[in-house]
């Protein structure tokens, strides 16, 4: 069966960092998982809970063209492992456009994620709580976005025929993965709602007045990532699963420490969403 076409920036750079993954394993991910901020732990719960074999733990630095994050709670590592008896790539920190880098290595985990194989990414991150209702340490399930960051995430992406990355982002998110999702952690008993993620260029939190524009937009949460990487996942012909946790209520007095302190709560329950959708990936 042909692949479809499928667009891309072009600049090769995913290309090489598979070549490099690949002179050290021969693993075919059947899905990736970015952990954001904080959410590095998530990756000993999956394996405490579904677990095998011998994972294999690549610094950032160590893929060319892979830049470092820069960002604390960020550990930058890629995990190859096996989790539920299926092979999965966990990207222990992400890029962000805030850093100063093109749009495109913003999304580079989804990028090398489906040249190495997979089809499914998992996207979790940080997020302020735009909902009232919202207290720190729920899960909001991403059902939908608001792009607010300037730019969009296929911008300069071509199709091999050269034509302009006109992609439908009229469902992003999958249905059923969401459902599923949800019902874990349910089961868990979190704090968990469906909702729409807001994402703002950053690196500076929202005002008050920010704030009050994206509630009034139809915004649940907000943050500073998923989306580049989500976009680009459609534009892939990849299933995304959005995991947003909310560390403080947003438009608020907030530090990047505390949302690291926050974060760490939130680390089982991403484990155990990872552990118990394994077979579904």
């Amino acid at each position: 069966m042909t692949e479809p076409q499928v667009p891309s920036p072009g600049d090769g750079i995913e290309e090489r960092i598979v070549r490099a993954i690949r002179e050290r394993t021969d693993i075919q991910p059947v899905a990736g998982v970015v952990l954001g901020s904080g959410l590095g732990d998530a990756i000993a719960v999956a394996w405490e809970r579904a677990g095998s074999g011998e994972p294999l733990e690549i610094p950032y630095g160590e893929l060319p063209g892979f830049p470092p994050p820069t960002v604390p709670g960020h550990a930058g590592k890629l995990w190859l492992g096996t989790i539920g008896e299926r092979p999965v790539a966990m990207f222990q920190g992400r890029i962000h456009f805030y850093e100063g880098h093109p749009m495109p290595l913003a999304s580079i985990t989804t990028r090398v994620s489906h040249a190495l194989g997979a089809r499914t990414m998992v996207l979790s991150a940080a997020v302020g709580g735009l909902d009232p209702s919202l207290a720190g340490g729920s899960m909001v399930i991403v059902r939908d976005h608001l792009n607010l960051m300037g730019t969009n995430a296929l911008a300069g992406w071509r199709y091999p025929d050269d034509s302009p990355a006109f992609v439908d982002v009229s469902q992003v998110y999958d249905a059923e993965l969401s459902a599923a999702a949800l019902g874990i952690l349910r089961d868990h008993g979190t704090a968990v709602t469906e909702g729409v993620y807001a994402a703002m260029a950053g690196p500076a939190y929202e005002t008050p007045a920010e704030t009050e524009m994206l509630r009034r937009m139809g915004a649940t949460v907000v943050g500073m990532s998923t989306v580049p990487e989500a976009v680009a996942a459609r534009a892939l012909g990849m299933r995304v699963l959005g995991l947003s946790f909310v560390t403080n209520t947003a438009g608020g007095a907030v530090s990047h420490e505390e949302v690291l302190l926050a974060s760490k709560t939130a680390a089982e329950a991403i484990g155990r969403v990872v552990a118990g959708l394994a077979d579904s990936f």
